[in-house]
């Protein structure tokens, strides 16, 4: 017979390598998601922002650039989740700002 910790930790580790093998390089924020107020671990948990830390730190050479809309409100998201990524403990230098995204209600990121 199988403890009920013995099947919620095979269930934790299924929710992880799930997580882990869907990451496909590229992650859309909404500016819906981004406008609630923000926090460590709500900044965390959008969808898709784990995968990225995840691939960046399985991938020593590999950088994450943010793609926003140009003008100064989509360089200061981009600014300001570049923040939330060094206070999350990835390296200013492996961040990369691209402005130039045509639609202003969301910023791609995408790592390389």
């Amino acid at each position: 017979m199988v403890s009920n910790s013995v099947r919620v930790w095979a269930v934790l580790l299924l929710l992880i390598f799930t997580a882990s093998a869907s990451f496909a390089g590229s992650v859309e924020i909404t500016s819906g998601q981004w406008a609630r107020p923000r926090s460590g671990s709500q900044i965390v948990s959008l969808d898709g922002l784990q995968g990225v830390i995840s691939e960046l730190e399985q991938q020593p050479g590999s950088v994450v650039t943010v793609r926003y809309a140009g003008g100064d409100e989509g360089l200061l998201w981009a600014e300001e989740l570049r923040g939330w990524f060094v206070a999350l403990g990835v390296s200013g230098d492996r961040i990369v700002l691209r402005p130039g995204l045509a639609e202003r209600d969301r910023i791609v990121l995408e790592t390389e």
